[in-house]
């Protein structure tokens, strides 16, 4: 045994055991005293005692006050009782807040102005500090394997500079006072030691927080007058000259100093937040291969993932790397040991991507990217990285079988039956005094055999768009809303499970109405957060 033992560094043979299942690891862990050393060093062991169910899923409701947590009730038994209400956050409920992102258990929660790191099965967060020199033109990600590390990180992706606007001429002839607060063109402040004659865009290039604050003087402004006032001219403050009446300056186009710039940069730095430290700090890394072009070929690609549904795109982390979707139908795999990153197209194009509805997530096998085609075609590939060689390989094409889904949405709307999933603290209403209740033998929700609809049960056809809410991290699950009816859809055996109602009671209903983003939630006990409360929060008074 000594000599096998000296025969593998101990990177080799961890590499080995993290192969084996949980029982045969904790085998090898009684084996020797090298053995144990690695396994316990290493953390092999607690990635199989770290809980792998889905517990529920966080929403987040266009022009809603807060996410609400759609999940199956929990019982005295369960271990941890999870609570989805966040209020133990400071102005949770009260300040349009969403949750930003998920991780191994772990929200991050808030805006670009503020965030927040929380852990609601065991009620504790963290506010994170401002970052002074990150902007607000990022999307912020959270990475947290309980597997490797107590601790969290924050990463703040910075988005593509978008192609500047003509200027109108006319916010040149008003006193900065009477200018309208929301205008259809960008306003661009005067500064010191700057020559008023000369157009400013130094607005266009900066994030949003040095946009300018005007003050409404409620004189009247009057579109088709075009001439300067003589009293500004005669200050000097402007030559006196008359706005063109065509729209010519329209057609005039702005110096765009990012346009064949190479998309994504190398080295590319980012902000990054690290609960160990306490601070941000920034980070670089390398690229490795090709870069998916210049920042005019990403503008091709809108700014949101799609246009009903998800404000930013999604991120994965998976063994020490960050997967993240970026704008211009690449992903952007950053590895975390080493400081480096590859660029990964995504399966289909822009412009495949613009009717799609694509879905970055993590499932049993690894990173994972869906699309749903003429909203009834499910198209889902696997990233395949085997000796370093990234593909993705199509596992699931799918003809969603619209009697399997239309049986969930009969059940909501014609039934109105509830459950077994429901929206947290989502308060009864008298029109709903004739709910039926689906029968609950379990609390726990069973993944493979609960509430499965069989194509009998829908008697009518409807079209209703399907979005998703998420991938099962450990079962090869995805999790769809259809109209306001959350389904479970087993990829392997097309099994249709009805979840429940998706709508709060308090919600409005119009057009308008939806969820913007979606997480499926796993609990977790473990995680470095201080014992917060909201009375230490400095900006708790001015929240409430």
């Amino acid at each position: 045994m000594e000599e096998a033992e000296m025969a593998l560094p101990d990177d080799a043979l961890a590499a080995i055991l993290v192969r084996l299942p949980p029982r045969s690891l904790a085998a090898c862990r009684c084996v020797c005293t090298t053995w144990r050393a690695v396994v316990d060093g290493r953390r092999l062991l607690l990635q199989h005692v770290l809980p792998h169910a889905v517990r529920g899923i966080f929403v987040n409701y266009i022009d809603y006050r807060r996410p609400r947590f759609f999940a199956r009730p929990s019982s005295a038994a369960a271990r941890p009782a999870i609570d989805g209400n966040l209020d133990f956050l400071p102005g949770y409920g009260t300040s349009f807040r969403p949750i930003i992102d998920h991780c191994n258990g772990l929200l991050l929660y808030g805006g670009a102005r503020e965030m927040y790191v929380a852990n609601p099965a065991t009620r504790r967060w963290q506010h994170l500090p401002p970052c002074k020199d990150g902007g607000t033109d990022c999307n912020a990600y959270l990475v947290f394997d309980p597997a490797v590390s107590p601790h969290y990180e924050v990463f703040l992706i910075p988005r593509v500079q978008e192609k500047p606007r003509p200027i109108d001429p006319r916010e040149y002839a008003l006193p900065i006072g009477s200018r309208k607060k929301r205008d259809a063109w960008p306003i661009c402040p005067r500064k010191k030691g700057v020559d008023p004659t000369t157009p400013n865009l130094s607005c266009l290039f900066s994030s949003p927080d040095d946009t300018l604050v005007t003050e409404d003087t409620g004189d009247n402004f009057r579109e088709e007058s075009m001439e300067l006032s003589p009293a500004l001219s005669d200050e000097g403050l402007l030559p006196t000259i008359s706005t063109p009446s065509s729209s010519s300056w329209r057609d005039t186009e702005p110096e765009d100093p990012y346009r064949s710039m190479e998309w994504p940069p190398s080295p590319f730095t980012f902000h990054v937040f690290s609960s160990s430290t306490g601070c941000w700090e920034q980070r670089s890394f390398v690229r490795e291969g090709e870069a998916i072009g210049t920042v005019e070929d990403v503008r091709l690609d809108s700014l949101r993932p799609m246009y009903w549904g998800p404000r930013w795109r999604y991120a994965v982390y998976w063994q020490e790397a960050l997967y993240v979707h970026c704008r211009g139908a690449f992903i952007m795999r950053l590895s975390l040991i080493n400081g480096t990153y590859q660029v990964i197209k995504t399966p289909i194009n822009i412009e495949e991507g613009k009717h799609a509805r694509p879905n970055l997530g993590r499932s049993e096998n690894g990173v994972y990217f869906a699309t749903i085609h003429d909203n009834y075609l499910l198209r889902i590939w696997i990233l395949d990285e085997l000796c370093g060689d990234m593909k993705w390989v199509l596992k699931h094409n799918v003809d969603l079988e619209r009697s399997a889904l239309w049986a969930a949405i009969q059940i909501n709307y014609h039934q109105r039956v509830d459950g077994p999933w429901i929206l947290e603290d989502n308060t009864s209403d008298d029109d709903d005094d004739n709910n039926e209740m689906l029968p609950k033998q379990d609390f726990e929700w069973d993944s493979d055999n609960g509430n499965v609809l069989d194509h009998e049960e829908a008697d009518e056809d409807r079209f209703e768009y399907i979005y998703f809410l998420g991938f099962h991290p450990y079962k090869e699950v995805v999790f769809l809303k259809v109209s306001f009816t959350g389904i479970a859809f087993h990829l392997n055996t097309s099994k249709v499970q009805y979840l429940g109602k998706l709508r709060p009671k308090d919600y409005y209903y119009t057009y308008a109405a939806g969820a913007y983003e979606s997480f499926p939630y796993t609990p977790c006990l473990i995680g470095y957060l201080p014992e917060t409360n909201q009375e230490t929060h400095p900006g708790h008074q001015q929240d409430m």
